[in-house]
């Protein structure tokens, strides 16, 4: 299930099914209304919400995109023309996005050495469920090895391992792992991945963590984001209550009047990976404010620490636009909204925002060990 739908959604369906005839179907017509496309350029390919975003749209190009993909496949593989390969599975994306083109797209960015966008391109192949998923793990740590960051490639080895790649054989003669296997990263990550295979807990934290979108910084999070993005959103399972614990409210029931979406895996390193997801009022339908939650958690899923770093919980509050950076640290502006009508006459919904203006500032830092710190917290 993608996401919940919103209390008038249902409402409108318990009426189209409980009608009969006709009038149901001129109540589908009225309530039918024109998407805006997604367009998805080449400066976005790497940013998992928009790639998702852009397979919603109606129209699709899925053929045009396959006969790209082959020519990049022939380029790459039998004529070892980088470039070209490069070309033509951007190209294969930038008309409908798949996980093969994704993937292949790393492959290529791998010998060309470009391993920060190798990176992010396994990162959105794995989240459009590219498969084995082992494989993608097990590239990242060879493009740690290469990088000289044995923790960070023992990680991934022991990863892959529980993902199901169990080729030892193959493990100890890629030379792309030399550097790892010179460190006492490697054997460990042969021996914790080994016995993870069996630990159903290891690879329930891996498919939770697969799914946020790993992205670029600097990313800016948006409080006011598009009908069009917003339901692109993928909704996060109640199965994985166990990582996100405003999930349950404070009785210890589940908190089905909100909604949980994956959105973003911006840092990561040998001792946290920090993810952050959208909690939206579902009662509120479209009219929801957005709150983004970063959470950093170690390798094995252990909660190391939560805050909330962008957007509001209420229409009546400022928002908070944050914008992150490389460095591990965070800058928020608390944005005062501008209404066309006056709300506490008026009200929020249907008042068009007209501009915003500047209330203060709050700025956060992730330590390296993946504590969330507020460095700087000032109201105009």
């Amino acid at each position: 299930m993608k996401k919940f739908a919103s209390i008038a959604a249902v409402f409108v369906s318990i009426l189209v099914l409980n009608s009969c005839g006709d009038p149901a179907e001129q109540i589908n017509k009225n309530l039918r209304t024109e998407r805006i496309p997604v367009v998805l350029n080449k400066s976005d390919i790497f940013k998992g919400n928009i790639v998702l975003a852009f397979l919603d749209n109606d129209e699709k190009y899925i053929q045009e995109a396959n006969e790209l993909f082959l020519k990049g496949l022939n380029s790459f593989r039998n004529e070892s023309d980088l470039d070209s390969a490069d070309q033509y599975f951007t190209e294969s994306i930038l008309k409908e996005p798949s996980s093969k083109a994704y993937f292949e797209l790393g492959n290529v960015y791998m010998d060309l050495k470009e391993y920060d966008n190798a990176i992010s391109a396994y990162g959105v192949a794995e989240q459009l469920n590219y498969e084995p998923f082992s494989k993608i793990l097990y590239n990242k740590s060879c493009i740690y090895s290469l990088e000289k960051n044995p923790e960070m490639a023992g990680q991934y080895l022991e990863y892959a391992i529980q993902a199901g790649y169990i080729n030892v054989e193959y493990i100890q003669k890629d030379k792309d792992l030399t550097e790892l296997r010179k460190t006492h990263h490697y054997q460990k990550a042969i021996d914790k991945g080994l016995r993870g295979i069996s630990n159903s807990e290891n690879l329930f934290w891996l498919q939770f963590k697969k799914l946020f979108a790993l992205t670029n910084v600097p990313l800016k999070l948006d409080p006011e984001m598009s009908n069009e993005m917003s339901e692109a959103l993928n909704y996060i399972s109640y199965d994985y209550e166990k990582y996100i614990s405003e999930m349950r409210d404070e009785k210890f029931s589940r908190e089905v009047s909100k909604g949980f979406f994956y959105y973003a895996q911006p840092y990561e390193n040998e001792n946290f990976v920090a993810v952050v997801y959208i909690v939206k009022d579902e009662f509120m339908g479209d009219y929801a404010p957005l709150t983004y939650m970063m959470a950093t958690y170690t390798h094995e899923g252990r909660l190391i620490d939560k805050e909330q770093i962008g957007g509001r919980s209420s229409l009546s509050k400022p928002m908070l636009i944050s914008t992150l950076q490389k460095n591990r640290i965070i800058k928020g502006e608390f944005r005062e909204p501008v209404y066309e009508k006056n709300p506490d006459e008026h009200g929020y919904y249907d008042n068009k925002m007209i501009s915003s203006k500047l209330v203060g500032t709050k700025n956060f830092s992730v330590s390296k060990t993946g504590e969330i710190a507020v460095t700087t917290e000032e109201l105009i």
